[in-house]
């Protein structure tokens, strides 16, 4: 089996549904000796062989085998894949970390043995490395590991600076004197969440960096949304890398609140940003291998050499998407789309209505239902995937709380097989589901079609959003009597006074709120950066590959010097560990050799 080091982009996408594995079904007495089952499996990974594991097993590697991020199903892939590239990237020392060994139940079944293990790999790129086993028993009660997690820790021979956990130096400080014609190892194009946890990282391994955010704010990509925008998810899950910064905040964050804690992070650690600013072209020098960039700051070009973009700019999420209907010049009234709107105060006493059926459709209504507009009409153009916080919070909760070690909880929640972890997920959600049948009744009495399918996390990888994520406030849109839905019905064109619908009715209103996403493709944004002809080499981001991970995600995506970066707020702060030491490992010229082979 020969590793292939050039591949077809864009990379074919699939849906969660379409995964490989199943959870085990195994009977595990509470009597049996966690410690000694783990200590014997660990100890087989040095000469790993097929019966050492289950027919139908995982193996998630990031980096450290694979110089990449790739997911592998059953045995005989695993050992194969396993034997090629052990002789390249020498991993040895294996060891259980004591006081990790313990049984994990889903209810009486399934179980299994769970044990963390950390070792060292001695080939091109010396590493620290960590990892996990599952373990199960056979037919025969014989122990075998069912998933395998390996990753990487920290690199070696780095000069000390290979760890993108070390806390950042304050006084490293690379872009303080960059002017025009200078020259830089690495620029963050994008100062949101992810270009920060990105430059924190670059940081802390002192690679010289640079964030270039085009707001006059850190953190005005959320405050300039709409005045009641949050996130739906707590305060621990969305926490920046090193240390907390919205301890002191609420469970769900303002647009305020994140704010604030990323101005507390860039100020903690000195992260290097230039505000107002904005990359208006990058050019590939092959001689050079470098990019020649024109940056605005604060309006005034610099010409600068830099050997690493990372494209933080929103994953795609920075064009607005609207539906086209005819005789738009005959539309008198307020018409934009959600990334405009502020807040319903100038339309108190009018009507509204919100194309779109998702959480900001639903957060905009229930603005408009506070300010007392007296007609509200939801256009419903899809079924909408509806989940309850009663049914995520005690999820998330469980690892993301404030007493929990952020960076330990992304470790056993986001390494592992993305397969495993949505089957968890969704044996969670359907139980806890169970327990509230009726709870969205009156979603189905106001004429508002939805599922509640408890792989809670397909709308968000596959297609960045898309759910309603309901903490409370859904049925209060419609308590008043003011909000109607129009489901399934499309709007044909526009009206004097509002819209006309393909079943022939009419509905008036003074604003029409297009909650209708965006583009959603980064690569198309980046084009306009680096050129088409580049651009058209290159990956697309987001949406799942057939092993389960993210596409163009912090990996190389057809172009040498180029990263898409972006996600939701745990994937952008753990993730941005990858990126960095690939980067990192690039300028000390020890690049990771990604294994690309299609299996």
């Amino acid at each position: 089996m020969a590793a292939v080091q050039t591949r077809a982009f864009p990379t074919p996408v699939i849906t969660s549904s379409q995964l490989k594995g199943a959870l085990p079904r195994a009977v595990i007495n509470e009597d049996v000796d966690c410690n000694a089952v783990a200590t014997s499996c660990i100890a087989r990974l040095q000469n790993l062989q097929q019966s050492d594991l289950t027919e139908d097993a995982m193996w998630r590697d990031s980096l450290s085998i694979t110089g990449h991020q790739r997911t592998f199903n059953n045995a005989s892939t695993i050992l194969a894949v396993w034997n090629e590239l052990r002789p390249n990237c020498k991993p040895y020392n294996f060891r259980l970390v004591p006081h990790t060994a313990q049984i994990f139940r889903l209810g009486p079944h399934p179980a299994w043995i769970t044990v963390v293990f950390s070792f060292e790999t001695n080939g091109a790129q010396p590493a620290n490395c960590s990892g996990s086993v599952n373990i199960v028993p056979d037919e025969n009660g014989d122990y075998k590991i069912w998933v395998l997690c390996t990753f990487i820790e920290a690199l070696k021979d780095h000069g000390g600076y290979g760890n993108p956990d070390s806390l950042p130096d304050p006084k490293f400080a690379p872009a303080a004197n960059l002017e025009d014609d200078g020259e830089i190892d690495c620029i963050v194009v994008g100062g949101g969440m992810a270009g920060l946890c990105v430059a924190g990282r670059l940081h802390a391994l002192r690679i010289p960096y640079l964030v270039v955010e085009r707001n006059d704010s850190v953190g005005d990509n959320w405050t300039k949304r709409y005045d009641s925008i949050h996130i739906h998810l707590s305060n621990s899950y969305s926490e920046m890398p090193f240390q907390r910064v919205y301890a002191d905040k609420p469970y769900n964050l303002s647009s305020k609140d994140l704010a604030e804690g990323m101005q507390k992070y860039v100020d903690m650690h000195n992260i290097q940003v230039w505000l107002s600013s904005s990359m208006n072209q990058a050019r590939w020098d092959e001689g050079t291998k470098s990019w020649h960039v024109i940056v605005s700051k604060q309006g005034q070009p610099k010409h600068i050499k830099v050997k690493h973009l990372v494209m933080a700019i929103g994953g795609g999420l920075d064009v607005p998407k609207y539906p086209e209907y005819p005789n738009r010049d005959q539309y008198q009234g307020t018409m934009l789309h959600s990334v405009d709107w502020r807040n319903a105060d100038a339309f108190t006493g009018k009507r509204g209505i919100i194309i779109g059926s998702a959480n900001s459709a639903f957060d905009i209504a229930k603005n408009m239902v506070d300010s007392n507009l007296s007609k509200i009409t939801i256009v419903q153009r899809s079924t909408t995937h509806v989940m309850s916080s009663t049914v995520l919070y005690p999820i998330q909760d469980a690892l993301y709380n404030p007493e929990t070690d952020i960076g330990l909880s992304d470790r056993m929640s986001l390494t592992g097989p993305y397969a495993m972890g949505r089957l968890m997920i969704m044996a969670g959600a359907a139980a806890l589901q169970a327990q509230e049948p009726h709870r969205y009744d009156y979603l189905r009495e106001a004429g508002f079609s939805f599922h509640q399918n408890p792989d809670l996390f397909s709308n968000p990888v596959e297609k960045f959003g898309g759910h309603l994520l309901d903490h409370g406030s859904v049925s209060s849109v419609f308590e008043s009597g003011k909000t109607k839905i129009k489901s399934g019905i499309l709007p044909t064109s526009y009206t004097k006074t509002g819209l006309r619908f393909e079943d022939g009715t009419e509905v008036d209103a003074d604003v029409i709120v297009f909650a209708t996403g965006f583009r959603g493709n980064l690569r198309e944004s980046v084009s306009s950066i680096i050129g088409p002809d580049t651009a058209s080499h290159l990956d697309d981001f987001f949406g799942l590959d057939a092993e389960g991970e993210i596409r163009g995600l912090a990996k190389p995506i057809g172009h040498p010097g180029i990263w898409y970066f972006g996600g939701g707020t745990a994937h952008a702060r753990f993730v941005s560990r990858t990126l960095a030491m690939q980067i990192a490992a690039d300028l000390r010229g020890k690049a990771f050799v990604p294994y690309t082979a299609t299996l």
